[in-house]
């Protein structure tokens, strides 16, 4: 019992705790980037194959991915010099606990256990150039369930990935 009220007290610490966005770059920045300022937001039905999940989420998006871009030095236009690809994604992963703990009555010994579910919401960002070549694609994730998520957190994640792109010259 004491093993999972412990259990229970880190999982409540980790909630409280800021969470640092996790950034992974899937591509780095292509020679082909340089020189290139102007870009086009694309519609993530887009990039995806199936239903956009978290659709309340891609209002927000949008104005802080132009802002964001802005603030590297590029501009939106009409003949884009690069298309922006950006969506979200969610992994959803069972985690199993296994306690043994006597109980506190003499019916001897048993066996807890505590099936849970870890879902961690992604973004994803893409620039390509108009012939659909990638020029750059990270993703980033914040740790935290989509469920549990803020916009305030979705801004930092999206910050922290717009700052591995490298600026417009």
């Amino acid at each position: 019992m004491r093993v999972f009220a412990l259990l229970l007290l880190c999982l409540a610490l980790a909630t409280c705790a800021s969470h640092i966005p996790q950034i992974r770059i899937e591509h780095a920045a292509a020679p082909e980037l340089r020189g290139r300022q102007s870009f086009q937001l694309m519609p993530p039905e887009q990039a995806l194959n199936s239903a956009t999940p978290y659709e309340e989420r891609y209002a927000q998006l949008e104005p802080l991915l132009r802002q964001g871009l802005g603030e590297r030095g590029y501009h939106e236009s009409q003949t884009p010099q690069l298309y922006v690809y950006y969506w979200l994604a969610l992994r959803d992963t069972p985690l199993e606990f296994r306690v043994d703990v006597p109980p506190p009555n003499p019916l001897g010994s048993y066996q807890a256990i505590h099936r849970l579910r870890d879902e961690t919401g992604t973004l994803r960002l893409r620039l390509t150039d108009p012939s659909g070549q990638i020029l750059w694609e990270g993703l980033v994730s914040t740790g935290l369930s989509p469920a549990r998520d803020s916009a305030e957190l979705l801004q930092v994640a999206i910050n922290a990935l717009l700052q591995q792109i490298p600026p417009a010259h």
